[in-house]
Formats: structure tokens, sequence, C-alpha cells
């Protein structure tokens, strides 16, 4: 199972920024405490990872789909970044492109900018698409911009066009009221599950599903992390103790090109979770290794000292790609160890700079693994508030924006 290796936090190991055993063995005792606490009246989240039943009816309903030539998820936030994250992670990199892909082509449109949503209108086939749409309250102004658009070209082109769409919503406002209307196959967002932590519920289940992802192996994944709870307490509990020494920024940095989109899921989670009145909340900024090591590290390693970062590392089933050129450093070694090397070099020297790092050892990237790290950073996120006294279910500063953006539309 995934492991977090955060010896280069630890006071002996990087001096005086670090953390010592004692206290540390004291704060993740305390992150416990937050956990055992939510498990008497688990947040909805909690018990996505065990809807096995669920996911046998998704599964058989997404095999009705996978005719299509293209699948389009029209969502914004968390409605969209997850099904980026499993799309990016469990499908072959070039999916859309890729000789021998069985399943349909897969786009996300998570803007309501024109350019993008024209863009996608030039490339696809409203009669080869099945277009899934999805917001939990029906009533996301983005959301429902694309789908009007798209909405047209499917009634200008298609006869029986509600077969190409697919509704995940709430019980409740206007998407659900359109497809009763219209009878549109929907599926529902649980109630008590907010976005950001949706990816496990039938938000990213339905979507993985029709492109031909274990979703069944997704869930085991993240059952069993429930069972492997000092991962997340850890995690917290570090985070936690680092933000409250004004290291006040949290790097999240992938060393793997498929799980970058898992750091653009993470930030999500983590700011919108965490970024309170009550508290100024951990800033998550994005990174990807080996690339940002030629952008951000020298920031990292010389800058004002106010990061800690978080490598996600993955130990196996990689291609080697042996390198032959006579004469050169890498000759007889392969990209693989170069890409291995210069992350533990980078986690190396950030720890001799003093500067405190944690990874995230990943056996190797599959349906499992992901339905793992996944549930354990929700949970961690939800122990982080705890420890930081703020609710992280809320996101009452993302409401004011929406009021006013309305409002200007009124006003034209």
């Amino acid at each position: 199972m995934i492991e977090l290796n955060y010896d280069n936090c630890i006071d002996t190991n990087i001096g005086k920024e670090g953390i010592s055993e004692d206290k540390f063995e004291t704060l993740a005792g305390q992150a416990a405490e937050c956990l055992e606490e939510y498990k008497k009246s688990p947040p909805g989240f909690m018990n996505l990872p065990f809807r096995f039943g669920e996911a046998e009816k998704i599964m058989k309903e997404a095999g009705k789909y996978k005719n299509f030539k293209n699948i389009v998820i029209l969502g914004i936030g968390g409605s969209a970044l997850g099904n980026t994250t499993l799309n990016d992670a469990l499908n072959h990199p070039y999916h859309n492109i890729a000789e021998g892909r069985k399943t349909p082509r897969f786009f996300v449109l998570d803007n309501s900018d024109p350019s993008r949503t024209e863009a996608l209108s030039q490339v696809i086939d409203p009669k080869e698409t099945l277009f899934v749409v999805i917001t939990k309250s029906g009533t996301t102004a983005e959301t429902l911009a694309n789908f009007f658009h798209f909405l047209k070209l499917l009634k200008d082109s298609v006869e029986n066009w509600k077969e190409n769409l697919v509704f995940i919503t709430g019980s409740k406002g206007f998407l659900r009221e359109f497809s009763d209307m219209h009878g549109i196959k929907t599926f529902p967002v649980p109630e008590d599950v907010g976005g950001r932590y949706s990816v496990l519920s039938e938000v990213g289940l339905f979507p993985a599903a029709v492109s031909g992802i274990n979703i069944m192996s997704l869930l085991e994944g993240a059952a069993d992390a429930a069972e492997n709870e000092h991962v997340p307490v850890n995690y917290a509990a570090l985070q936690c103790y680092f933000y409250r020494k004004s290291k006040n920024i949290n790097v999240f940095m992938p060393y793997s090109s498929r799980l970058a989109s898992a750091a653009d899921w993470f930030c999500q989670l983590w700011a919108e979770s965490l970024g309170k009145k009550e508290s100024s909340g951990p800033t998550p900024v994005k990174a990807v290794g080996a690339t940002d090591q030629h952008s951000q590290i020298q920031l990292y390693m010389e800058g004002p000292r106010d990061k800690v970062i978080t490598f996600l590392g993955v130990e196996e089933g990689m291609p080697e790609l042996k390198l032959d050129f006579e004469g050169h450093f890498l000759n007889g070694k392969s990209i693989r160890q170069l890409f291995k090397a210069e992350e533990k070099g980078t986690a190396g020297a950030l720890a001799q700079a003093g500067i405190p790092n944690m990874t995230f050892k990943i056996p190797e990237i599959n349906a499992y693994n992901v339905g793992e790290l996944l549930y354990q950073l929700e949970v961690s996120c939800a122990v982080a508030g705890k420890l930081l006294k703020v609710n992280p279910f809320d996101q009452p500063g993302v409401e004011a924006g929406k009021k006013l953006s309305y409002k200007i539309l009124e006003e034209g």
C-alpha cells in the first residue's frame, strides 16, 4: 500500500526547521483523535469507498455508452477535476489518438471560456458524442451555459438527442427538472458529499467506467485506505505543524506526468476546504517533477522559507527505456533511472538546505492505488480542518463572487 516517508521533516535529519520525533508523535496522536471523531458520524465522502453495489449498477449502465466516439464532460471544479485526474492517471497518456483504443475519446470542458467551447465544437460530431453534464446544484451557470450551447447543436443534428445526454446532479435544481421533463438518464450526486470530495461517487465513477477504467478496483483501493489510517493522519499532523511555523505554502509535486492533474485536484481540495476566515489556510501550489526543477525549485531552495514540499513518487511500473549513446554519461542508463534520480536528488537537496519535504510512495499507478491515494488525501484534508478548527466542507468565500457575477450579468 501507499506509504508516507517523512524522514525529511524530522529535525535530526534537516536541522532546526524540522519537527522533533516527540512533537510529531504528540501531533499525530491529536490527528488520530480527530479522525476518531469523524468516525462517530462520518461525513458523506467517507462512505463512498464501500458502495460496491452502486458501482456494479454504474458499470452496467456505462456499458450502454461505450460505442460513442466521444465523451464530453461538462462541469467545473469538483465536477471536472476528479474526472480529469482519473482519465490522465489511468488511461493511455495519449488516449484520444492511441491506436487500438476501444473506448470513447475523452474531453473535459471545465470553463466558460467561449474560445474553448467553440474549439471543441469544431473537433467533435454531436451525433457521435455523449455529453455528461455534472452539477450537484443543477444550477451552475458555467456548466449550464456550455450545456445550452451543445444542446442546440444536438437538437439541430440528432433526432433522438436525449440518448446523447447523461446528467449527474442533485435532487433539486434546473438540471433535475429538465431531466424529469424530458426523460434524460440521470445519476444522483449523494446529498451529503460536496463537489471536491465527489470523485469516488457517480461524479467520477460513471465517466471513468465509460472510458474503460476499473472502478471496482478504484473503490477497493479507497476502501483499503480506510484501514491504513496512519498515512492521512501523519500527513495532516505534519502539514498543520509546519503551517503554524509560518510555512504556509504546501507545494504538491508529483514525479509523474500521469499524476499532474491530481495536483490540480489536490489544490482545489486543500484551498477550498482549509482557506477560511478563521484561518488563512495553507496555500497549495502545483508543481510537476522533473519539469519544475527547471522553473520553481530555485525559489524553493533559496527563496523565502515558507514552504513544505509534498512529493508523489511512483516506485514501479514505469518503462525503463534504456539509452545507448557511447561516450555520454547517460550511456547504459535508462530514462526511468534518470527520472527517479532526479526525484531523490531534489528531495535530498531540499533536506540538506533544511527545507521540510515528504513523499507519498506509490507502488505503481493503477486504479487500486489511485483510489487509495485520493481517499487518503481527502481524509487528511478533513483531519487538517479539525486541527485548524475550520469547517472543511463549506465554501462561503466562493458564493460572494458568484452572486456578484450574476448581478453583473443581469445588469448587462
